[in-house]
């Protein structure tokens, strides 16, 4: 691990949607680095305010995000989309609320959905079709699922952008492993591929500057 790190490292912080691991993993990085690192929970001095009505609840690679496009984009409405395992939508109002969001499944289980519960649909590999309109059953069902998934996206963007800001302006974030497949559908203002780790580079700046 520490062939990884460039340099001094004199901060470590991390964030995990996996609790059972995390103490491991903090473990493993103090032993590296003689370092305990800062992780990031929803009770963490983190700066922003939290709508949701269980903030323990909320999965902290959200929190990161939102941290992220503050960093990035401050003093503005933000809606981070982030296609990994699942596909979450979290609204950020320019004051440092987070709102909430949406959360559904992600691309790729989608696409283990039809081939574990149908009887005769293949696992495709996940590739945006040139067209709609598939003439084989692999084409089919990769515009089923990314053409759908696009759909899908545009329009929780677009209720979710009325909702919560009415007719304020809002930068749109894509982010996650997945967002590649979605990179040219003019879905977002930017792709940010490293916005988790701008938001746990926000958050160690702020716990430095409390010391």
């Amino acid at each position: 691990m520490k062939k990884l790190a460039r340099g001094k490292v004199d901060r470590i912080a991390l964030c995990s949607v996996v609790p059972k691991q995390t103490p491991r993993l903090a473990r493993l990085l103090k032993k590296t680095f003689g370092l305990v690192p800062l992780i990031l929970t929803t009770a963490s001095p983190h700066g922003l305010m939290l709508a949701y009505h269980r903030p323990e609840e909320l999965g902290v690679d959200r929190l990161a995000t939102a941290l992220g496009a503050q960093k990035l984009y401050p003093r503005k409405n933000g809606m981070v989309v982030d296609c990994g395992t699942a596909t979450t939508l979290t609204l950020l109002r320019r004051d440092g609320c987070l709102l909430g969001g949406a959360i559904m499944p992600g691309a790729a289980l989608w696409a283990q959905a039809l081939a574990q519960r149908t009887a005769q649909l293949p696992e495709v590999k996940l590739q945006l079709p040139k067209q709609v309109v598939g003439r084989d059953t692999a084409t089919a069902m990769r515009s089923g699922i990314l053409h759908g998934h696009i759909g899908a996206i545009r329009e929780l963007v677009k209720i979710s952008r009325a909702e919560a800001f009415g007719r304020s302006p809002a930068v749109v974030l894509g982010t996650g492993g997945l967002v590649t497949h979605f990179k040219s559908q003019s879905l977002f203002t930017a792709v940010e591929p490293a916005l988790i780790l701008h938001g746990l580079q926000a958050f160690v700046l702020r716990i430095i500057s409390h010391e």
